[in-house]
């Protein structure tokens, strides 16, 4: 078979620098994935245009490569979070979550989905603004470290700011209180222990029912990666829950390390005096954007499982009416063949296979990174700082057979076996001192920083999730590698430099 050639849908793309996403959309989408990812591209703050080339998502500033984020006053991120942003968001998942869609016909679904689509996003775009205005105000502790520390300032300050646990209710945090209750529920240990998901799931004892019934509630919808609402929501299945539940009781989940403490106690060892005072100020400013960038990531998460849900329905009545033949098979159409299938113009059923084949076919595909215009990537993180700490554009060297390098992103160095896992329902497997080499990480992954020894991502910056919580946990990571996936074998014994940002392949 001939390798597929990532050509750009109109000639006249190729004159402008398009670039992937690979935080949010780290592998190759169905068609209408792909279609809601388009979507969602356009109400980027930062004007920007999608396109999809073989499944894979890539973006272009309008008016070129992507410059600066645009200036905010300082202090008033969080205040905007939790005043503008976060109430749209929460109102627009609202719509999505409370629609009466038993009720709509499959072409009066079609047309709310359709209708939602853009407040939906554009709800999203508006948070995405205030993270960049939150990942304004770290920025000032990052460019107050680098004047006087140099190259080291992007650990520092990410290590202060990340290293230690956060208050969020992130997703690691509630599985750790539900195995804490499974601990004091002796039927519910039990079962988990044995494997007998099924029966713990049905438990009546307490405090394990209210803990396991507060958490399902709590994260309905949450999808595991922001752009890919074709995979299930945990809360559609606990199974994989509860299986891990039962690895954090035969692991330990709750040993996480201070690291900021550490950190910071060093930096302020090594400021003149003279400093400490402005040094104090970053630190202030700064405070807020772990809490609040965790609680957006949630929520954004939520939204989008919200789309899945809207679309769910209407596979449903779409196989009902014998148009589609399970309700997931809706993901394989395009929006505009959506409307068309609900308004009983399209039998789907032909198209789907053939589209699925495709997908799995463009998922085995190593996408490159940019196309368009040849423009280095540490030139976008020069100009944009929010591109260099949250998606990694900084240079990096190629990697061979035996080492692949990314971002420093949490110090140490360990030796484990790689276990490469490409989506968040193959994770349950990995074992205690095991690397996790992953695309990407995000809230729903953070229980399963307490088993591994390290973790390896092909996307993000010192400020991705992947970072903070292995700061919070105080593991080794190394992100941002572009291609370790691909590049690691599953099963290897490799060795992952947290400090240096290297993975030496050892056998």
């Amino acid at each position: 078979m001939q390798p597929k050639a990532f050509t750009l849908p109109d000639p006249a793309m190729a004159a402008r620098f398009w670039i992937r996403d690979l935080v949010h959309t780290p592998r190759a989408l169905p068609p209408l994935s792909g279609d809601i990812t388009v979507e969602f591209i356009s109400h980027n703050p930062l004007g920007l245009q999608g396109t999809i080339v073989n499944g894979y998502a890539y973006s272009s500033r309008m008016g070129g490569p992507p410059g600066p984020p645009p200036a905010f006053p300082p202090g008033e991120a969080l205040r905007n979070w939790e005043t503008v942003f976060f109430p749209e968001l929460q109102g627009v998942y609202a719509k999505l979550r409370n629609a009466d869609y038993g009720a709509m016909t499959a072409a009066e679904l079609a047309a709310f989905a359709e209708a939602a689509m853009p407040e939906v996003m554009a709800a999203v775009g508006h948070s995405i603004l205030a993270g960049m205005q939150l990942h304004s105000e770290a920025d000032r502790l990052h460019q107050f470290l680098e004047a006087r520390f140099g190259a080291e300032a992007d650990l520092l300050a990410a290590g202060i700011l990340h290293g230690s646990g956060s208050e969020t209710r992130s997703f690691g945090h509630d599985v750790d209180a539900l195995t804490a209750a499974a601990r004091q529920s002796p039927a519910a240990e039990a079962a988990l222990r044995a494997g007998e998901f099924a029966a713990a799931a049905s438990l009546i004892d307490e405090p394990w029912r209210a803990a396991l019934t507060s958490f399902l509630a709590d994260h309905e919808d949450e999808i595991a990666i922001w752009l890919e609402p074709h995979e299930p929501a945990w809360s559609e299945d606990p199974a994989p829950l509860l299986r891990l539940v039962a690895a954090n009781l035969a692991h330990g989940s709750e040993n996480r390390r201070d690291n900021a403490a550490a950190v910071l106690e060093d930096v302020l060892g090594r400021l003149s005096p003279e400093d400490v005072a402005g040094f104090e100020e970053a630190l202030r400013q700064g405070r807020d954007f772990v809490p609040a960038i965790e609680h957006r990531a949630r929520y954004q998460l939520k939204t989008m499982g919200g789309v899945r849900r809207a679309f769910m329905a209407l596979g449903e009545k779409l196989r009902d009416a014998g148009v589609l033949e399970a309700p997931g098979d809706v993901f394989f159409l395009y929006r505009s063949e959506l409307l068309a299938a609900a308004a009983g113009e399209l039998d789907a059923r032909p198209l789907v296979g053939a589209r699925r084949a495709e997908w799995q076919e463009n998922l085995q595909l190593e996408a490159p990174m940019t196309l368009g215009m040849p423009i280095p990537l540490e030139m976008i993180g020069m100009m944009n700082p929010w591109m260099r700490s949250v998606f990694g554009a900084v240079a990096l060297p190629a990697p061979t057979s035996e080492a692949v390098t990314g971002i420093a992103a949490s110090p140490g160095i360990v030796r484990g076996r790689a276990r490469v896992v490409l989506a968040l329902d193959e994770a349950e497997d990995l074992a205690d001192g095991d690397i996790l080499v992953c695309p990407s990480t995000s809230p729903p992954w953070s229980p399963y920083f307490a088993v591994v020894a390290a973790v390896v991502t092909d996307a993000g910056g010192v400020v991705s999730h992947a970072a903070i919580e292995a700061r919070e946990y105080g593991i080794p990571a190394v992100v941002g590698t572009r291609l370790g996936t691909r590049r690691i074998p599953d099963g290897a014994m490799v060795t992952v430099d947290g400090s240096a940002g290297t993975i030496t392949i050892d056998a």
